[in-house]
């Protein structure tokens, strides 16, 4: 029989979400030829977040939805519709502290406006809807909104940026914003570790990891029995303030791990941030110089060909991965793994009737191990490339690259 146990996730992983954070010149609007090149052999399907900007008469989001249709990738809307005021954007609708009557009617003209202006266009995701906005008293507001997005549109979901542990009630914002019926809405986490100081081996860096997964259980145990998915914002840039790096540029192993680590707790999406490079002009701080998966010339950094690599992986795991529940992580009773070795993390995955996978996470970045696990079964494979693995005496040996995963297929008996 199959482990039971804990009780899975409402929804399957579904096609692994794999994007990026776009602005392409950052400080200036560049989507050239070039740009759209690097982007469709990234391994992506999926952009958000453009600069309000215009060229050559449309605007960045037209640009942008062009390349989306053209290429089968898709890009969540964010800012008003043509005609609208600069303050028309759905965000700005989520942040209202006083609810006043016709609110609901209000939202609902943007939307509409919204879908006559992005209807027909493929690449057409969903509605986002805000962005570290904490404050309890946006949460009515949040409701109001994605109550009537729900109401409007039976195809795509709202989403919201933020840090789980930023807002001021997690449980109430949850409520607020996962309805409980209609596409799911999705949530993005946001939380970058890899400050200027972190070391790149070594217990400082596996405190930082643990302080990552911290957040990323806070996620998992938010979204249990809700009708919602999740993605990790995965960091991929360094930033400089002033003369120092506040964040240094996570390695390739370093990015890999944040992404099993963070699928571990059943994440649906990876989204990279950020593509462009350049400076971030704030009124009362130093300058913000980001260098992301391309630099200021538009030339690819060593981070693209590591999130082009480790795309290529994810999109391989995605299919098998696709039609599972989420069970749970690691320490949780009734899993499939009984001992395992150290800096490991596990997240178990089933069809309904009980675990039937689990992904096995190297969370040393530094060195490839082969470790050994207690297993309770009788039959290992490894489910992307279909290949058995020996188990003798209860145990199967495991080879894992540094910072990598292997996704295990552990059939009932």
């Amino acid at each position: 029989a199959r482990l039971a146990g804990p009780i899975p996730s409402r929804l399957a992983v579904g096609d692994l979400v794999l994007g990026a954070w776009l602005p392409a010149g950052l400080e200036k609007f560049r989507f050239a030829s070039r740009d759209q090149e690097l982007l469709g052999t990234l391994g992506l399907n999926a952009v958000e977040w453009l600069q309000r900007a215009e060229a050559d008469g449309q605007t960045a989001e037209d640009h942008a939805m062009r390349f989306c249709d053209a290429r089968g990738f898709k890009m969540p809307v964010f800012y008003e519709p043509p005609r609208f005021p600069p303050v028309g954007k759905l965000q700005n609708w989520a942040t209202q502290t006083r609810m006043v009557t016709g609110f609901a009617d209000s939202v609902a003209v943007r939307v509409r406006a919204l879908q006559r202006k992005w209807g027909s266009a493929r690449g057409f995701w969903g509605y986002l809807v805000g962005h570290e906005d904490y404050a309890r008293d946006y949460y009515a507001a949040l409701e109001a909104v994605v109550g009537a997005i729900g109401a409007l549109d039976s195809q795509r979901p709202a989403i919201t940026v933020g840090r789980l542990d930023h807002y001021e009630s997690p449980e109430d914002f949850a409520d607020a914003f996962f309805r409980d019926e209609g596409p799911p809405n999705i949530f993005q986490h946001e939380h970058y570790v890899f400050k200027g100081a972190v070391p790149q081996r070594g217990n400082e860096l596996q405190n930082k990891l643990s302080f990552l997964l911290t957040g990323y259980d806070q996620v998992a145990d938010i979204l249990r029995g809700r009708w919602g998915r999740w993605h990790a914002i995965v960091q991929v840039q360094s930033e400089m303030r002033g003369t120092q790096f506040y964040y240094r540029k996570p390695t390739a192993t370093e990015i890999e791990v944040q992404a099993g680590l963070a699928l571990t707790r059943g994440a649906s999406g990876i989204v990279y941030f950020i593509y462009s490079s350049g400076i971030e002009t704030l009124s009362n701080e130093p300058d913000r110089v980001y260098e992301g998966l391309v630099d200021q010339s538009g030339q690819p950094t060593a981070s693209y060909k590591a999130v082009q690599e480790i795309n290529g992986r994810l999109r391989k795991l995605s299919p098998v991965l696709a039609g599972l529940l989420y069970y749970g992580a690691t320490g949780m009773q009734g899993g499939l793994v009984m001992r395992s070795a150290e800096d490991l993390e596990f997240g178990y995955f089933g069809d309904g009737a009980g675990m039937t996978h689990v992904l096995v996470v190297n969370r040393r970045t530094w060195e490839p191990r082969t470790v050994s696990l207690g297993i309770r079964r009788n039959e290992v494979m490894d489910a992307i490339t279909e290949r058995a693995l020996a188990v003798k005496a209860g145990e199967v040996k495991v080879d894992l690259t540094a910072g990598g995963w292997r996704f295990l297929a552990i059939p009932s008996q």
